[in-house]
């Protein structure tokens, strides 16, 4: 089980600047979705072996993978809360088995893990945070769109490799690496930074990642004001952290928890967690985008899964 710490540092609001445009080496290759998809989505399929993944992620290149930069933030945000639809809620699931030789006791942590991944248009590696949500298919997780593509230019970023409770390095459970990825495509401000990407099966035993170590609970439409834990990885220590609070409305539609700090460069895409419980009801109604706001109106900011957060999830699970 990874080490899991709450910590009171200030949050890093500096933003890591992309590298010289040049190819990857290796790099695995996506394309668009063609067949029909869920309103206000986009979707991208690989086409390369896992083991082109994998093999793409040398120690170099795991080593120097960059925290992903924070896409800009409009200047005329306001403080807002947009309708909800029909509150939906998948429950949380427990692992299936002993796959990796252990035995998780809590899903809601244990499921939380680094994500890896390329861009193609500047050349640069770079890291995020995502978590396993429970599917259909038990193949997703939840990250942040910005860690997916880039909405401004509509490319897709490539080469994802997940390890759920990753510490500083090590990896228990093994890696995952991907097949699809889809993204929200009704918002393009921070409060439509949702996404979520569809494994291969994978880890140190070949099976699908919900199976090896559960998936938490997730949540469309609840109530904004839940009492919630937020969790990420940030790159300055490579450990999962925490911080928790009661939520208020902030911009463009997303909540933020007032002061709360350590979720720095490498947190993004980590869960928003409502009901944070080791009995299995722990459930995920939001992603972490990145720090907003001084220490007093924001520090985080979470986009809010709605309507079409759950168009994404939706097709994903079904992938």
């Amino acid at each position: 089980m990874s080490i899991l710490r709450r910590v009171t540092v200030a949050v890093a609001t500096s933003m890591v600047a992309f590298g010289v445009l040049v190819p990857g080496a290796g790099a695995a290759t996506s394309s668009a979705v063609t067949h029909p998809t869920p309103p206000h989505t986009r979707w991208a399929v690989n086409h390369s072996s896992a083991r082109t993944v994998r093999s793409y992620w040398n120690p170099r290149r795991l080593a120097e993978a960059k925290p992903a930069p924070l896409p800009a933030r409009p200047g005329t945000a306001k403080i807002s809360s947009s309708g909800d639809g029909e509150p939906r809620t998948v429950h949380a699931s427990r692992p299936t088995g002993t796959a990796g030789g252990l035995q998780p006791a809590a899903s809601e942590w244990v499921t939380v893990g680094r994500l890896f991944f390329h861009n193609p248009e500047n050349g640069g590696d770079y890291v995020c945070t995502a978590n396993v949500v429970t599917s259909n298919n038990h193949d997703v997780i939840a990250t942040a769109r910005h860690c997916v593509m880039d909405i401004s230019t509509g490319a897709w970023y490539t080469n994802f490799q997940f390890a759920p409770s990753y510490n500083k390095g090590s990896a228990p459970y093994g890696w995952w690496t991907w097949r699809s990825a889809g993204v929200r495509t009704d918002d393009t401000s921070p409060g439509g930074d949702n996404a979520f990407i569809v494994l291969n099966s994978g880890g140190n035993s070949g099976a699908h990642v919900q199976n090896a170590v559960g998936g938490s609970g997730i949540g469309f439409n609840w109530s904004t004001n839940n009492y919630a834990h937020a969790i990420g990885i940030p790159a300055s220590v490579d450990y999962a952290v925490w911080c928790e609070g009661a939520p208020v409305d902030s911009y463009n539609g997303g909540v933020h928890i007032p002061n709360c700090q350590g979720l720095s460069g490498g947190a993004s895409g980590g869960p928003f967690i409502v009901n944070y419980q080791s009995d299995g009801s722990a459930v995920q109604t939001a992603t972490f985008f990145g720090s907003w706001g001084s220490g007093t109106d924001g520090n985080s900011y979470f986009a809010y899964y709605r309507d079409a957060a759950w168009n994404v999830y939706n097709g994903a699970q079904n992938a």
